[in-house]
């Protein structure tokens, strides 16, 4: 891969915020880029089989490898703000229950309940310390253990433990909560972050709080509805409304096993090579993560302060549908009026490019790529470097 490179381990000096730290170190590499002419590409065009987006029996293979056994983002942490605080979901079709316990710790658990498999928490979210079944009446606490079963003495003694919740791993770290979707396994979120841990350390998402959220229904394949995560080529063209001459064409990109981090220029960057490294506005540099398989993290990209993060995840249903999570939040909280302003504003013009630009071509292209030729592949260009980085891992992690 071209112009790649990782980030050394350095250490940091004096009492300025690591992510202002960790753009300073990455700062240098984008005005080498801009003053070489050069930004980040692949060595050549991949060519993908149209089939790679309609492949009914892909995406079952996906949903099990990919979703249920690879640890995923959950949440934030500031959603489960307090002991007894919970949060649901049905991600890649699983039901899932998180809960916050009383020693702080985040556990997570099949949204079913061991009787008769029903839904035992219907609400999105909200505090509890119990969970009760509508069914039947069993009740649970925020260990997954059953605290009350009504008529226990008629059941045989012979069904414990299968009367408590079946737990997942889960795991809290930067400020997310990870799990994987599978009772009984393990997560080790070392080997899967890698030298990712210590960006997700210092953007700070332990302060983020939630300003705004909304939840987006596409009809297309969720891989292609990420690839317009995961380059900057439509910018100009699809974003001329939104986000068009807002950044340098000059960016960075840098892998971390299957996930990856782009390093986005401000327009100006070409001022900065004329400028001294103390002058340069580093807290103007958006830096995008994607945690495989499914979430992006957007730092600082839509706000004039850079201290805002917005969180996607493309959850999949089926082979031509998705649900698009978005999470618009503010390092620190909201410090003013004005603040509020610049980023209710900010979320807008995100939603906007989202709703009208993305997902539209996205869904209005996609129903036609079952009418192509058996046969037919599509060109992913050079510059359209995370697409092709994101493409090549589904492929490598499925066996194909």
């Amino acid at each position: 891969m071209a112009d790649c490179k990782v980030i050394e381990d350095k250490t940091t000096t004096g009492a300025e915020p690591p992510l202002r730290a960790l753009r300073r170190e990455l700062a240098p590499v984008l005005v080498d880029m801009q003053r070489r002419g050069a930004t980040a590409t692949m060595p050549g065009v991949r060519h993908e089989d149209v089939r790679f987006y309609l492949d009914d029996a892909q995406f079952v293979r996906e949903q099990q490898l990919l979703f249920r056994e690879i640890p995923r983002v959950a949440c934030l942490s500031s959603e489960l703000p307090e002991p007894g605080s919970f949060h649901t979901s049905v991600d890649a079709g699983v039901p899932m229950l998180l809960s916050r316990g009383k020693d702080g710790r985040v556990r997570a658990f099949l949204n079913i309940c061991p009787h008769r498999g029903s839904r035992l928490v219907r609400t999105a979210g909200g505090k509890a310390h119990r969970f009760t079944c509508r069914f039947h009446g069993w009740t649970f606490d925020t260990t997954g253990r059953a605290v009350g079963i009504p008529e226990e003495n008629y059941f045989c003694a012979d069904i414990d433990p299968q009367k408590h919740l079946l737990a997942c791993p889960a795991e809290e770290r930067h400020g997310l909560v990870f799990v994987k979707t599978s009772p009984g396994s393990g997560i080790d979120l070392d080997a899967h972050l890698g030298a990712l841990d210590r960006d997700l350390a210092a953007i700070g998402l332990e302060t983020a709080q939630i300003i705004h959220s909304d939840t987006l229904q596409v009809s297309a394949n969720w891989k292609y509805g990420l690839d317009t995560f995961f380059e900057t080529y439509h910018l100009n063209s699809l974003h001329r409304e939104t986000f068009r001459g807002l950044f340098s064409p000059v960016n960075v990109f840098d892998t971390f096993g299957p996930h990856h981090r782009y390093t986005f220029a401000p327009l100006n960057l070409a001022k900065w090579i004329a400028m001294a490294e103390s002058d340069w506005d580093v807290d103007a540099i958006p830096l995008q993560y994607f945690l495989f398989p499914n979430t992006i993290i957007s730092v600082g990209s839509t706000s004039r302060s850079g201290a805002t993060v917005n969180v996607h995840q493309i959850l999949p249903s089926s082979t031509g549908h998705f649900a698009s999570r978005l999470s618009y939040c503010v390092l620190g909280g909201i410090r003013s009026p004005e603040h509020r302003t610049e980023i209710d504003a900010a979320y807008e013009t995100a939603r906007r490019a989202l709703v009208n630009e993305d997902y539209s071509v996205v869904g209005e292209s996609y129903p036609g790529f079952a009418a192509l030729p058996a046969g037919t592949t599509m060109p992913i260009g050079r510059q359209e470097i995370g697409v092709q980085n994101f493409h090549r891992n589904v492929v490598r992690l499925l066996g194909n």
